[in-house]
């Protein structure tokens, strides 16, 4: 009897298929999107400090396909509701001492994710040295990549540029490999690649690959990431599993819309959520760095919030430096007002060496628990956790342990100067938002920012934000460090093209007190949470309109990433029904022009170079 050495699964839809092949005791497989490839042959397997997983394999057995139907809620994201599809099925294969390999598969109709799991028993800790999967791209595909950055005091933080429309095989820029999410175009289709169901059981993997080749292999954290802290590939008792790896495949909306890091990641671990609640946010440390310190500052910026009708105030870094009132006294006077407070620590801990305060609260679990006791009967709302620097197994581990606290008094956190995105708001809703970007913040210390921000603008949703909500800090008016060559509409339009759990409005009082009535209003009522998102046009460094949707209200933006001036058409019959619009555009770098009327068909707007719009638009019925 011929032993089988070949398997297929395919999406639900059939558009999408992964082929396995064991060929000479060495597994691989292929991906194909509407028969065409999208992963050439690339490989799979592992190498344990006890077993070689990666040859010598033979087939044991595999499992039927099993379906998945489900209903998911989340409570922060593009979209909260979702109607689930897929195929599941495993293979086992065995090493000649006998050791298992199981290869587990979901399969969807906008992509596939892959885990390799240890099922055997042990007590003792293995160790896992090499992950050899591959992702061989077709020679001639483009890609829309991050590079993984130099070990600093701030980084590695997932804040560097994205390469933009570069050949595959073009070599990272500091010899560390590529972040995910890796976002490529292989002719017919587009890719993006990521990494999901990560806990402290796990490290977080990035990208690599030689000058001038098309595979791309899985690469562990830098040996001197966190201070030289832990190692850099994760070890664990069996049964164990790795990551997952998600390829997302489709058009390009398929890829805007789809939310399988959080499907494949575990389910949700609070029973009771009333209290977690996203929202808006009005930021003081970013126009002025020292405010912070300053108890009449902060009651401002609280003041502002509540007059903006947003919900939260967050208090960043060097507060229990602040003079002229307390901590208490802010939270009690916010409370007044309607609003609630946001609180700034540093992770660190022995992890990093920024000496920003409030430090050495977090990393330990005895005194972590006791600082977010003393908020919870303050009446903090929650926490943003900055500099984690790291993607080893230890870092991991903070990250969940810090989550879990959190749930236990009832904080909602924000983590910065971190990971990506890894599916972990699905496990814990309390995670709002994460930073994993090179942001609005960059305006006030980066004197390249403001020249490169337009084109990474228009990559971000199509990558980074794709994964999980961003915290980019947008909506940022004045000119800092460097002028902006984004015009203002351009960054009223980032408050819905990009999405955020918790969103931070970053530039000063006078900047939103300022405001014509239209743009006020819009930016009084943004939702932070969205029923759909569809991608009206749009090419990764170029240009991008998106158009998210909130009970019966579209809002639709458009951002340009390119030096030219351009005209959109925008078919509104798409929405299905009878609107009137509030729009805002661009009539030079520093004006707005806001317009209210019915509209129907096709609209035209004209937008400047680095220029966008927003629109609001609404049943007609409802038109004040």
């Amino acid at each position: 009897m011929v032993k089988e050495s070949s398997w297929s699964l395919s999406s639900p839809d059939n558009n999408i298929l992964m082929e396995i092949q064991l060929d000479q005791g060495r597994l691989c497989y292929i991906v194909r999107s509407d028969d065409q490839t999208v992963l050439d042959r690339s490989a799979l397997g592992v190498i344990r400090n006890d077993a070689d997983l990666s040859q010598g394999l033979s087939f044991l057995d595999k499992s039927e396909v099993s379906e998945i139907n489900q209903e998911v809620t989340f409570l922060t994201g593009k979209q909260l509701q979702l109607t689930v599809s897929g195929n599941a099925q495993s293979f086992r294969f065995a090493n000649p001492q006998g050791q298992v390999l199981q290869l587990e598969v979901r399969a969807f109709n906008d992509g596939l994710a892959m885990r390799y799991v240890f099922p055997e028993q042990t007590e003792a800790l293995v160790n896992l040295q090499h992950d050899l999967t591959e992702f061989t791209l077709p020679l001639k595909s483009k890609a829309w990549l991050q590079p993984y950055d130099r070990v600093t005091t701030y980084s590695p933080a997932y804040e560097w540029y994205f390469k933009n429309n570069i050949a595959v095989g073009t070599e990272s820029d500091f010899g560390n490999g590529w972040c995910m999410p890796a976002l490529f175009n292989t002719g017919d289709s587009w890719l993006l690649i990521s990494e999901a169901g990560i806990d402290g059981s796990y490290a977080g993997t990035h990208l690599d690959n030689e000058p001038g080749s098309n595979v791309y292999t899985v690469r562990w954290p830098e040996t001197d990431e966190a201070k030289g802290l832990g190692d850099t590939s994760p070890s664990g008792t069996m049964p164990w599993q790795t990551s997952w790896k998600v390829m997302i495949v489709g058009d390009l909306n398929t890829v805007v819309n789809s939310d399988l890091v959080k499907l494949v990641s575990p389910k949700n671990r609070i029973s009771q959520t009333s209290w977690i609640r996203p929202g808006r946010v009005s930021w003081s440390w970013l126009s002025d760095h020292s405010s912070p310190r300053d108890f009449s500052k902060l009651k401002r910026f609280v003041d502002l919030a509540a007059d903006m009708n947003w919900e939260y105030s967050l208090v960043d870094a060097n507060w229990d430096q602040m003079e002229g009132g307390s901590l208490e006294e802010l939270v009690e006077y916010a409370k007044q007002r309607e609003v609630g407070i946001l609180m700034w620590y540093n992770s660190g801990g022995p992890h990093n060496e920024v000496t920003e305060a409030p430090r050495d609260m977090v990393s330990n679990a005895s005194s972590r628990r006791q600082e977010f006791r003393r908020l919870q009967k303050l009446g903090v709302k929650g926490v943003k956790v900055d500099f984690f620097q790291s993607d080893k197994q230890i870092m991991m581990a903070l990250y969940q342990e810090i989550l879990e606290d959190a749930v236990a008094f009832e904080i909602m956190v924000n983590f910065h100067g971190c990971t990506i995105p890894r599916g972990w708001s699905r496990t814990y809703p309390n995670l709002l938002t994460m930073e994993s970007v090179r942001g609005g913040e960059c305006y006030s210390f980066d004197e390249s920012y403001a020249a490169r921000a337009p084109e990474l603008n228009t990559i971000l949703p199509f990558t980074r934000n794709v994964i999980g909500s961003m915290d980019y800090t947008p909506v940022i008016f004045n000119d800092f460090v460097t002028p902006h060559l984004t015009s203002y509409a351009h960054e009223l339009a980032l408050s819905v093209v990009f999405e955020s759990g918790w969103l931070h409005f970053g530039d000063n009082i006078a900047a939103y007190q300022s405001l014509g009535a239209i743009e006020k209003d819009f930016l009084r009522n943004i939702p932070v949470t969205w029923d759909r998102v569809e991608l009206i046009q749009g090419t990764p460094g170029k240009e991008v309109i998106l158009a998210r949707q909130k009970d019966d209200t579209w809002y639709i933006a458009g951002i340009n990433g390119e030096n030219q001036s351009k005209s959109w058409e925008i078919d509104l019959d798409r929405f299905k029904g009878e609107f009137a619009a509030k729009i805002v555009d661009g009539g030079t770098r520093d004006e707005m022009v806001s317009t209210s009327e019915p509209v129907t068909g096709n609209i035209s707007i004209d937008v400047l170079p680095y220029g966008g719009f927003a629109m609001k638009l609404f049943p007609a019925e409802n038109q004040p």
